[in-house]
């Protein structure tokens, strides 16, 4: 109950602040992103769960000054949600942009997640994640079609790097647009 909770919470404050962006974009919100995932997607190894598809929502905030030193990411929360009964999380961390040219360009974030999946056994819909802290990444490949939007094929992964005794991770690959403003 109390997973459920924290990552309805989450949920919650991601919707809070991407309703509430136009009025803070002008001094903090930079980007809103939102996309479809294949959840737990069987391209890399066998699914474990659900093949319900992932709705992703994610906030890029402006890189604050004192993160200038580290190459200026920006901070970012976010969301996949499950549309079945597969595991849904909840995420933060800091995003890396490299631009190879004016529209194409790439991304890799790193930070946490919490997520309402499985700590102590896998269901016939959720996989046994070992941990309810994890570690999550997301690497990018985008084109800008101007300087609002683009179009972005992502993979993103969580897990928990060997801390806890079952470790099997879940990966989602999947297509998102994102408005910057």
């Amino acid at each position: 109950m109390l997973k459920s909770k924290l990552l309805t919470a989450a949920a919650a404050a991601t919707a809070v602040v991407a309703l509430s962006a136009p009025a803070l974009a002008s001094d903090w919100v930079d980007e809103l992103r939102v996309g479809v995932y294949d959840h737990n997607t069987d391209l890399f190894a066998t699914r474990h769960e659900t093949s319900n598809p992932d709705i992703n929502a994610e906030v890029l905030f402006k890189t604050p000054d004192f993160l200038e030193w580290a190459w200026a990411p920006r901070p970012i929360i976010g969301a996949n949600i499950n549309t079945g009964n597969g595991t849904s999380i909840a995420y933060a961390g800091l995003a890396w942009d490299y631009d190879f040219t004016k529209a194409l360009f790439v991304e890799g974030t790193f930070g946490g997640a919490i997520h309402n999946g499985e700590t102590e056994h896998e269901t016939s819909t959720k996989l046994n994640l070992g941990c309810r802290a994890m570690f999550h990444e997301s690497a990018s490949l985008g084109y800008r079609f101007d300087e609002h939007s683009s179009l972005m094929l992502t993979i993103d992964h969580m897990s928990n790097a060997s801390l806890c005794d079952a470790n099997p991770g879940l990966t989602d690959v999947g297509v998102r647009y994102g408005f910057k403003f």
